[in-house]
C-alpha cells in the first residue's frame, strides 16, 4: 500500500478529523445499515510527520460486530503543500509502538499479539526512561 494525498488536506488537523470521522452507508448485499464510529483517538509526532492511532468500531443495523485498532502513517509533502497518510490496522503488524495502552483494552479480539507485546514492551521501556531521568534529578 502506498501513501494518499487528500487534496482538500492542507493541514494536519483537517486530514485527522477526515480520518477519525464517523461513517455510515448502506451494506449492499441486504440493505443493512453499516456505521463505523472512532472510540478514541490520538497523533504522537511531530511537526511534519507522525502517527494518528484510532480505535473504530463498526456496528450494523445498530449491533457492534467489530472493534479494531489502527493507525494511520502522516507526513507533509511539500511538493503539494498537502499532508497524506498510509493506513494500517493491527492485523497489519505495523512496527510502530506507541500506541495508548488503554486502546488495546478497548479492543479486547487480538489481531496480532507479537505486536500487542511490542506495545506493552515500548511502553514499559517509556517508563524505565522516565524513572531514570527522574533519578537524575
Amino acid at each position: 500500500m502506498g501513501w494518499l494525498f487528500p487534496y482538500s488536506a492542507h493541514h494536519r488537523r483537517d486530514l485527522i478529523a477526515d480520518r477519525i470521522a464517523d461513517a455510515t452507508w448502506e451494506r449492499n448485499s441486504d440493505r443493512a445499515e453499516v456505521q463505523v464510529v472512532t472510540l478514541a483517538h490520538c497523533y504522537r509526532g511531530g511537526r511534519f510527520s507522525g502517527i494518528l492511532w484510532y480505535v473504530r468500531q463498526a456496528n450494523i443495523a445498530g449491533v457492534e460486530v467489530d472493534r479494531f485498532i489502527a493507525c494511520d502513517l502522516l507526513k507533509y509533502s511539500g511538493d503539494n503543500g498537502t499532508w497524506g497518510y498510509k493506513d494500517m490496522d493491527e492485523g497489519a503488524h505495523p512496527y510502530f509502538y506507541s500506541c495508548p495502552l488503554k486502546y488495546l483494552e478497548l479492543v479486547p479480539k487480538v489481531a496480532c499479539e507479537e505486536w500487542r507485546a511490542g506495545v506493552r514492551a515500548w511502553h514499559a521501556r517509556q517508563a524505565e526512561k522516565r524513572k531514570t531521568r527522574a533519578a537524575r534529578c
